[in-house]
């Protein structure tokens, strides 16, 4: 059954233009108008046009049908607003609307206007097609087309505003539409019903959609667990794969004779090797024994022969002298590495210039933790760099920078580089 617009079903008689609400609900004398307009009585010739007929030159009695069958609801309040056409549109129900505008159709105004623009541009296509009929048969066989094919609304502007209209076609094409929007009322009817129970179903479907949803989605959750086990599982496995592949093809490759001699023949060659390294490293060893040996000897005789030299130096202090050309005046002297066994000699000297030496082997046998202590009692400390570390004397440097201590670096650690030194103390 083809659709009518609701508002098709009713004929308020609408507002006036500055917007004031005149409606009420038509009478039993009301609602007969618009078809008693109809009568068989009626002349069933229109007057002779020459062009179309515009909404407000049809008959008040066709407005009410024409705006409810042809235009939407929707259309006409956006009309309105745009316009401005009535006071309080917002507020308007969809009946009290549809009663402004066909209020508004009986003559030219800019509701009409836009009306008429309105319906012109949404049935354009079934104005164009009516334009071709040239008498009332061609547009009463028009009609019927139409309405077979579902096109009341854009079929049913262009008869009623075409220049052939007749006034039995206007008759028989009002009366069914007339009689399409009770059908349309009747079928409503029981398509609400059919939808309150479509609703009520539908109702139950979701409920038990979502319950089976929920029941998918833990499935879902519960696989995806599984699956990241089994992922770790085979992720953790992967190495032990690749190793054994490995060794598979290892102990291939070792199977075959070829590999199995050939290793053995490296291991024979590998091994006469390494003797021959032994015998000659054990024959090196000897050497460097023997070398260490006669290095120590010719060491201790270049210190001898130092110490001799000093002795006999002019302006040195001797060990035979009874006085002293220095006066440390009480100082105390921190000698720090060197040979220990000038150490006392060293002492010695610097008693006989009226100081003290304590001495530290710089962590050969001493702990360096009691270096500190040392270097607290010292007013002058003195190491040989030649016997200490660069790394040692840096962190002597440090040491004695921290304790606001005087340092002098030594050439050597002989005995007459210690005694050149100690004059400058």
């Amino acid at each position: 059954m083809p659709s009518i617009a609701p508002s098709a079903r009713c004929c308020p008689k609408g507002t006036d233009m500055l917007g004031k609400t005149v409606f009420s609900l038509p009478g039993p004398v009301e609602a007969a108008t618009s078809l008693s307009s109809f009568a068989p009585d009626r002349p069933l010739l229109r007057p002779v046009r020459h062009e179309r007929p515009r909404i407000w030159d049809l008959p008040k009695s066709c407005h009410c049908v024409t705006l409810g069958t042809c235009l939407t609801l929707a259309d006409l309040r956006k009309t309105a607003k745009r316009l401005g056409l009535f006071h309080g549109i917002e507020l308007m129900t969809d009946y009290e609307l549809h009663g402004a505008f066909v209020h508004a159709m009986s003559s030219r105004n800019r509701a009409s206007s836009a009306v008429q623009k309105l319906l012109d541009a949404n049935h354009a296509g079934a104005v164009r097609k009516a334009s071709r009929c040239r008498s009332e048969e061609e547009l009463s066989a028009f009609w019927d087309r139409e309405v077979a094919e579902g096109q009341i609304a854009g079929a049913f502007w262009a008869v009623m505003s075409h220049v052939h209209l007749g006034g039995a076609l206007e008759v028989r094409v009002f009366g069914e539409v007339h009689m399409m929007s009770h059908l349309c009322g009747a079928s409503h009817r029981g398509d609400a019903r059919a939808r309150s129970l479509a609703e009520q179903q539908c109702a139950a479907l979701a409920r038990r959609l979502e319950q089976a949803n929920a029941g998918h989605l833990e499935a879902l959750a519960a696989r995806d667990r599984e699956i990241d086990r089994l992922g770790r599982l085979v992720s953790g496995i992967e190495p032990f794969v690749r190793e054994a592949a490995t060794l598979r093809a290892r102990v291939a490759e070792l199977e075959g004779g070829e590999e199995t001699t050939r290793l053995a023949d490296r291991a024979d060659d590998l091994g006469r090797r390494l003797d021959l390294a032994l015998r000659r490293n054990d024959r090196l060893a000897a050497e460097i024994d023997a070398l260490t040996d006669r290095l120590a000897a010719a060491e201790a005789r270049v210190a001898d022969l130092s110490d001799q030299l000093a002795d006999a130096s002019p302006g040195t202090p001797r060990a035979c002298a009874d006085d002293c050309p220095f006066n440390l005046e009480g100082r105390c002297i921190a000698y720090i590495g060197g040979r220990p066994r000038t150490v006392s000699r060293m002492r010695d000297l610097v008693e006989r210039c009226r100081g003290s030496l304590i001495y530290h082997d710089g962590g050969a046998e001493q702990s360096a933790e009691t270096l500190d202590g040392v270097l607290v009692r010292a007013d002058v400390v003195m190491f040989p760099v030649d016997c200490v570390s660069h790394t040692a004397v840096e962190k002597l440097k440090t040491i004695c920078g921290r304790m606001n201590k005087t340092y002098l670096p030594l050439s050597s650690a002989s005995y007459s580089s210690f005694a050149s030194e100690l004059g400058r103390v």
